[in-house]
């Protein structure tokens, strides 16, 4: 019987609640602010990326293959970012801390440069906006890079026990709970007429107040969340040798895997199948009633942020964190399979049930991959003797930045292969089926490949807990 059999079987039973240490427990002020430092970066790259596609399409009408081409393209430019954001953060030694100054500086850089998404240059055509779009998001991206990676670390950093690494997740979780309801608001927001002349001036507005509420909630994290003064001992570690150890681990490789999998069984139908479905097929090409259908459809879908949360944090600490995704896996299936029957124009309504399953899924099982990366982390301090949540906060971006690149190029060319190819006229019934079961058969094979994944996973409870205790019994040695 292979380990990962083993792993599983060792994990699938009722376990007593575990009690956390009161040395390991960590302030409820902490996580709270840590948890609305996320929002900051939720707002950073929300906002752009939720709102270039309707903006770019209905607005300036670009080309929906040039678009997805183009919004590729920055995510080249964060792969680097990440890559070497994670390393640097680790090796700095400031007075402040290692991440705290990348994260300020980047969330000022990113409130000053958000406005400027919209300002492309006219009189060139759709070329000249691809390019200026291009540029303007390579810039981007680059400035989140340096906010990413530090944050994910220090929210590792924050706790060594198992189960309240978890928790300090679900603190999170549960404040991007609140965040999420603005998602479905901002098309809304942006297409009011009674507001705004039209959705360019609205998007323009959105990320001037975006990027104060950026500053703001960056501030109280860096106020209550304080970074381990160990760490600041230990030896600087060469950026190519900690990206060849990182990547080489097979543990943090087949979780990145099943993460990556379960985020393209949530997205794989992309910006643009997502919008023509929604708008021409469920709501018969009415602007005015898909944002209605949106806005209430994600309000719906986001209260599943809570409950979400709330199931996977209870999972977790009773039977594990691997049965916890399992769980959030079946339920983004179930959610996927819900599309048949449910997405349907004589019950337009109806089509917020999928997304409502999925997103209960997709919380309770999103929790779990922060948590179980710093189970990871201490698993290689076993080995390599150095804590390096930045590095691995670094790749787990660069895969992240990566499958972003597939899925935008994909997700631009999809309409394409279910048959639509003119932008200037609506799709017919027939593409608008076809983009249908194209949508349920990528989520549908995503999904089952996360499950494939996620069950060789080998960090049970058991095995996490044993690290933990010859770490500890290693530093007490090394006291002097």
């Amino acid at each position: 019987m292979s380990d990962a059999h083993i792993g599983l079987k060792d994990e699938l039973h009722w376990e007593k609640k575990h009690v956390t240490p009161g040395r390991d427990k960590v302030p409820a002020m902490t996580k709270l602010s840590y948890g609305i430092g996320g929002v900051a970066d939720f707002l950073f790259m929300a906002v752009p990326w939720h709102m270039i596609w309707p903006v770019y399409t209905l607005h300036f009408q670009l080309d929906t293959r040039l678009l997805g081409i183009v919004m590729s393209l920055p995510r080249i430019f964060g792969v680097i970012g990440d890559s070497v954001m994670g390393g640097i953060s680790d090796n700095t030694r400031t007075r402040w801390g290692r991440r705290k100054p990348f994260i300020l500086i980047s969330v000022i850089l990113g409130a000053i440069l958000m406005p400027f998404m919209w300002t492309p240059i006219q009189g060139f055509g759709n070329w000249g906006m691809a390019v200026y779009l291009a540029v303007m998001t390579s810039v981007y991206t680059l400035v989140h890079s340096a906010l990413l990676a530090p944050y994910q670390a220090m929210g590792y950093e924050l706790s060594t026990d198992y189960d309240e690494r978890t928790r300090i997740q679900a603190w999170k979780g549960y404040i991007l709970g609140v965040a999420f309801f603005l998602n479905p608001s901002f098309f809304w927001i942006c297409s009011r007429k009674e507001i705004f002349p039209n959705i360019l001036v609205g998007a323009q507005w959105l990320s001037v107040i975006a990027g104060v509420v950026m500053i703001g909630c960056t501030l109280l994290l860096l106020r209550h969340c304080r970074e381990s003064t160990e760490v600041l001992r230990q030896k600087k570690i060469p950026l190519m040798v900690a990206l060849k150890t990182t990547i080489t681990n097979r543990t943090f490789l087949i979780l990145q895997g099943a993460f990556l999998s379960m985020f393209m069984a949530i997205s794989c139908g992309g910006a643009a199948l997502g919008l023509y479905l929604t708008m021409h097929y469920v709501c018969g090409g009415s602007m005015e009633f898909y944002g209605k259908l949106t806005l209430v459809g994600g309000v719906v879908a986001n209260l599943m942020t809570f409950a979400g949360v709330a199931m996977g944090t209870w999972i977790s600490t009773h039977i594990g964190k691997r049965s916890t995704v399992v769980v959030g896996l079946g339920l983004i299936m179930i959610g996927t399979l819900a599309l048949i029957p449910f997405m349907n124009p004589r019950w337009p309504w109806l089509s917020i049930i999928p997304g409502i399953i999925m997103n209960l899924g997709l919380q309770s099982g999103n929790l779990m991959f922060a948590s179980m990366t710093a189970d990871v982390c201490d698993e290689d301090e076993l080995v390599t003797g150095l804590r390096r949540e930045g590095a691995y906060s670094a790749v787990a971006g660069l895969l992240h930045r990566v499958t972003q690149i597939v899925l935008l190029m994909f997700s631009g060319f999809m309409p394409f292969l279910a048959g639509y190819t003119l932008m200037t006229t609506p799709p017919t019934t027939a593409q608008l089926l076809n983009m249908k079961w194209l949508l349920i058969g990528s989520q549908t094979f995503f999904c089952i490949l996360a499950f494939i994944l996620i069950a060789f996973y080998p960090l049970t409870r058991t095995r996490s807990e044993e690290t933990r205790r010859l770490l500890d019994e290693r530093k007490r040695n090394a006291t002097p």
